[in-house]
């Protein structure tokens, strides 16, 4: 079996006025860093490759995030699918 903490044993921070956990922070970061990412090298590859929707994609993908990181990894392959083979 494997070793259940009590909630008063975690280790915990502030952050924005909510209690955090420490793992939860760092899956915070993580997934604000991908977000982050992902947007920026959608937008790099779109405006590279001349499309007049560059900040759509770049902007939008990352925004999807909100419906689930599922759908925003499907986004992903949406745009690798119909972008311009240049």
């Amino acid at each position: 079996m494997f070793p259940v903490s009590s909630i008063g044993q975690l280790s915990t921070y502030q952050f924005m006025g909510a209690t955090v956990v420490r793992d939860e922070l760092f899956l915070l970061v993580t997934l604000l860093v991908l977000w982050v990412t992902l947007g920026r090298w959608i937008y790099i590859d779109a405006t590279a490759r001349s499309s007049n929707w560059a900040w759509q994609w770049g902007f939008g993908t990352p925004l999807t995030v909100i419906a689930g990181i599922d759908v925003m990894l499907l986004m992903v392959v949406i745009y690798l699918l119909l972008r311009s083979s240049d």
